[in-house]
């Protein structure tokens, strides 16, 4: 059972504040220092820094945070595990960003199916950002991503490394020249993901290494949803860069077509999980057990 000690902890990093904390536990504040500073004597060590009237961890602090975090969200599937133990169906719950749900995994997911017909899953397709919120808060077990994450809070597989390709419609005017640099497209509008998602995060890293920033060009189109961008593209609205999965259909149409450039980039998607859970070993059988099938999907192209 979660000990109450630890729950106002969390909350407390939650808010970074006594008093918010207290309130949203509808205890008093002087029971929230009281609570904190036993933690403190017990792991012998301060947990909080106090500097002009703000809060923030300590390296201890952040550590107990990190096993404290793993620590509850594995009670709560253990919970959950015991609660149906008298049900022989398997639910997983997880996640995946928007090119690997959608492009990606689905035929990963068919297969697998097709082998465990037993088994029922739920899958969130949100952004990296949002992933790893419910990853910390225990809404999801795992989760499929491609953009950067915090690796001491994670355990994680590398899976695939896929190419981040600029792409444009085939009668768009770039195609035009002989040769194409990366600064020859920062007068061409620019289509890309909204901020927080793990496409847009590696292509901001991709072009910070180049020494070129979404800032520098002339003209910036946000667009929350792939297809949106792809139809955007395709109708000569601007250049976008897409994971190869991710346009595959549109290639073979002829509606989209890589921009010849000098430039490599290159991203790996990732299984991750919070760090030191009791189900590593669960989790880790079951992305092998997902990626074994892959013998089992036909080429798309």
């Amino acid at each position: 059972m979660l000990d109450f000690r630890i729950e106002t902890f969390i909350t407390v990093c939650r808010f970074m504040n006594f008093t918010k904390a207290a309130q949203y536990l509808n205890i008093t504040q002087p029971a929230v220092s009281q609570q904190i500073r036993y933690l403190e004597e017990y792991f012998g060590s301060p947990l909080f820094d106090y500097q002009k009237r703000k809060l923030s961890l300590t390296e201890a602090g952040q550590a107990v945070l990190s096993a404290s975090i793993t620590f509850t969200n594995d009670q709560n599937r253990l919970r959950k595990q015991i609660q149906s133990l008298t049900n022989e169906k398997k639910h997983l719950i997880f996640g995946a960003t928007l090119t690997i749900g959608e492009y990606v995994l689905p035929p990963y997911l068919a297969s697998y199916r097709k082998q465990h017909l037993s088994s029922s899953f739920t899958l969130f397709i949100q952004d990296t950002s949002r992933l790893l919120q419910k990853l910390d808060q225990g809404e999801i077990d795992f989760a499929f991503i491609e953009g950067y994450f915090p690796k001491h809070d994670y355990d994680y597989i590398p899976w695939t490394k896929e190419r981040l390709v600029p792409v444009c419609s085939p009668s768009h005017p770039i195609l035009q020249q002989s040769e194409i640099s990366l600064k020859d497209i920062l007068s061409v509008p620019f289509i890309l993901r909204e901020k927080g998602s793990g496409t847009r995060d590696t292509l901001e890293h991709f072009l910070a290494c180049e020494n070129v920033s979404v800032e520098d060009f002339q003209s910036v189109i946000e667009v929350g949803g792939i297809e949106a961008i792809k139809s955007l593209a395709a109708s000569g609205a601007g250049i976008t860069f897409l994971y190869e999965p991710a346009f595959r259909k549109e290639l073979s149409e002829n509606r989209l077509v890589p921009i010849p450039m000098d430039c490599d980039f290159s991203n790996e998607f990732s299984f991750i999980w919070r760090k030191n859970s009791l189900y590593s070993q669960e989790y880790s059988s079951f992305f092998h057990d997902l990626i074994s099938q892959h013998k089992n999907i036909p080429e798309v192209l």
